[in-house]
């Protein structure tokens, strides 16, 4: 897949924000929603996992499952996010893609990061994990050689 049309990927999935907004808003009270460390908590794999913002227990339970980096890409992160994490032994970087606008050198930021630390225990984390799941599918197919429909399979995990 080449980067334009990476790209044009990219926006269709995270412009699909303003359809689902309502739905992360009526889910971020739900159960089902906070079954894990984070709303709309999926681990990928061994080394990776997508989620919103964190439930009561969910930094304690990230450094349990072995979580040493979280990616956050929310564009306004709650204040001492940093700090907490750092408090349990994981390591917290910001690549704030904005909800409505995602650029390109959000991605490119984004797959720098990933690639940077392939191997480490990541979760990927946005506010309702729809930033998250979308950016991570995309790494994953266009970077990371997994087919598209196994990196399907994980987004509508989340989106539907």
């Amino acid at each position: 897949m080449n980067s334009r049309i990476s790209l044009s990927v990219l926006m269709l999935i995270l412009s699909l924000g303003n359809c689902f907004a309502s739905l992360a808003a009526a889910q971020e009270h739900s159960e089902m929603a906070h079954d894990g460390p984070a709303m709309n908590f999926l681990r990928i794999s061994p080394d990776l996992a997508t989620g919103g913002h964190f439930t009561d227990e969910g930094v304690a339970a990230l450094a349990e499952q072995g979580v040493s980096l979280v990616i956050d890409l929310r564009d306004r992160p709650p204040e001492g996010q940093e700090e907490r994490l750092a408090a349990a032994g994981i390591r917290w970087v910001n690549v704030p893609v904005v909800w409505k606008a995602p650029q390109r050198d959000d991605f490119e930021a984004f797959s720098r990061h990933m690639s940077e630390n392939e191997g480490e225990n990541i979760l990927v984390q946005c506010q309702a994990n729809y930033r998250a799941s979308a950016m991570t599918y995309l790494y994953r197919v266009t970077q990371a050689g997994v087919p598209e429909a196994e990196a399907r399979r994980d987004l509508e995990a989340i989106w539907t």
